[in-house]
């Protein structure tokens, strides 16, 4: 692996210069300024107190076109309510304040910059709980998964693996085959997938059959 190009954005400048100063000689982390055209590869946003709108909004920015870099987000404390947004703005790593010690900051950058997410074992359980409340109460009653496939694609889908053909589909599923191929075509066409095999595959690593 080689050297991780980490950005340090803090609410205010003493903030930041600490930050800083615990990266600063770290022979796999290299500290560089905000440029537009070259994004760094993990992100670090310090803020006071709780997470607000204006961490939120940071997240979002470099976050704009759906990529961007991994982040880390360190805080006075995290509010149940604010864990959706959060991993929704791309953070990868949640830290409180009182964690934030040489080693663990730097540990934690790594962490991220190989796909790793790292967050308190007492948040763990409460997010798994709003996810949990997201799929039953919001996506469910829509007819979508986590996974951002519908449920009939996840139908259709699931006996495609099993080996049936379009004919069988539609008669299983009472739809016409004219349905059956749009269902699966515009899935396809939105997610970026290039055949039925590679449909299939996306939903079995998505755990959605």
């Amino acid at each position: 692996m080689g050297v991780v190009e980490v950005l340090v954005h803090a609410t205010d400048e003493i903030s930041a210069a600490g930050v800083e100063a615990m990266l600063r000689g770290h022979e796999k982390l290299r500290l560089v300024p905000e440029d537009p055209e070259r994004p760094p590869d993990v992100l670090v946003v310090v803020v006071d107190g709780a997470v607000g709108t204006s961490a939120f909004a940071r997240l979002r920015r470099f976050r704009a076109g759906g990529t961007g870099p991994r982040a880390v987000l360190v805080a006075e404390r995290f509010r149940a309510e604010d864990l959706l947004p959060v991993v929704e703005c791309g953070a990868s790593a949640l830290l409180t304040r009182r964690e934030l010690k040489e080693g663990t900051l730097a540990t934690a950058i790594t962490a991220v910059s190989r796909g790793a997410a790292l967050m308190p074992y007492r948040l763990q359980g409460v997010l798994l709980d709003q996810i949990s409340q997201l799929r039953s109460q919001v996506l469910a009653p829509a007819g979508l998964t986590l996974s951002g496939i519908e449920t009939r694609e996840r139908d259709v889908l699931q006996l495609i693996a099993e080996g049936y053909q379009t004919d069988e589909i539609a008669d299983r599923l009472t739809y016409s085959e004219g349905t059956v191929k749009n269902v699966l075509y515009g899935m396809m066409a939105r997610l970026r997938l290039n055949s039925r095999s590679h449909a299939v595959a996306y939903a079995m690593r998505a755990g959605v059959i």
